[in-house]
């Protein structure tokens, strides 16, 4: 009988944990990332992706006034940035709050696009379909985006010049429920620049047939959300082998960085062994 109770009370605390407490611990994770020989000084970059704004800023109001105070040279974010309509406004007015020298740029994700509700996600996860019953008014989203200078990005890119290195950004449509197109969104590569790819899911990079991009950031995998330790985690939601669920690895000669990101679906929401983030890097020659 007693063994019975610790493993209840066990049982609760981690369930406690991962419903209410990790899900609200944010960290600022700082990674280096050298030998970009394109580049002859530093640059940094706040990376930030699968926040799941909804119409309450809730915990995270804390942690977005810390990162407001940051000013890197860029700022991305990768796709699922809102996680239904009424997260637009709570959007616009925390992201116009972040200032980075060079610009914030931004992809879509698949959530967006859809408002996913329970049976949604089921049927997501059961391999049952990609997109939701219900739509995002993800025009609206995107329009009130570019008004506070976001460079919204969908299958396009951008030069420009940070710290007088010539930098490329690029950006896909979501990879999950739209069409990507890298002959778009990588027109303007070259050999002379540093060119960094912006996707929402890594999986897209199954499709790169582009030789020369050099740095990719990607979210949509939430780390797995749920993490043995030890072991890794349970879900992966990702045709690339387990180690490209979250973190910095190196695909094809590409640098590749899949963040944990910041939030979850509304009704896919606990987090174990896998804090929520954003990232601050340095990349450097």
């Amino acid at each position: 009988m007693i063994w019975l109770l610790i493993l209840i009370f066990l049982a609760s605390v981690i369930l406690f944990w991962a419903f209410f407490v990790e899900p609200n611990w944010f960290r600022l994770r700082r990674v280096k990332i050298t030998g970009q020989k394109k580049l002859r000084k530093p640059i940094t970059i706040l990376h930030l992706s699968d926040i799941h704004f909804t119409g309450n800023l809730g915990s995270k109001r804390g942690f977005f006034q810390r990162l407001s105070m940051l000013n890197p040279d860029l700022i991305f974010l990768t796709g699922d940035i809102i996680d239904n309509s009424e997260g637009i406004d709570t959007a616009v007015r925390t992201i116009s709050g972040l200032r980075a020298h060079y610009g914030t740029f931004l992809v879509l994700g698949n959530h967006d696009y859809y408002d996913y509700k329970t049976v949604d996600n089921i049927r997501y996860h059961l391999g049952l379909g990609k997109t939701a019953i219900n739509r995002n008014n993800v025009n609206r989203f995107c329009s009130e985006l570019k008004r506070i200078g976001v460079h919204v990005l969908i299958n396009e890119s951008m030069k420009l010049q940070v710290h007088g290195n010539p930098v490329l950004i690029g950006g896909t449509d979501d990879p999950v429920t739209q069409k990507i197109d890298f002959e778009k969104a990588l027109h303007h590569l070259s050999a002379e620049t540093l060119n960094i790819l912006l996707v929402h899911h890594l999986d897209a990079l199954l499709k790169l047939s582009h030789h020369g991009v050099d740095l990719v950031f990607a979210g949509h995998t939430h780390g797995g959300q749920i993490r043995i330790p030890f072991l890794g985690p349970l879900v992966c939601d990702s045709k690339l082998p387990r180690k490209y669920v979250a973190g910095l690895h190196t695909y094809k000669d590409i640098t590749v960085f899949v963040s944990r990101g910041m939030g979850a679906g509304r009704s896919i929401f606990p987090r174990f062994a896998c804090r929520p983030e954003a990232i601050w890097f340095e990349v450097a020659p």
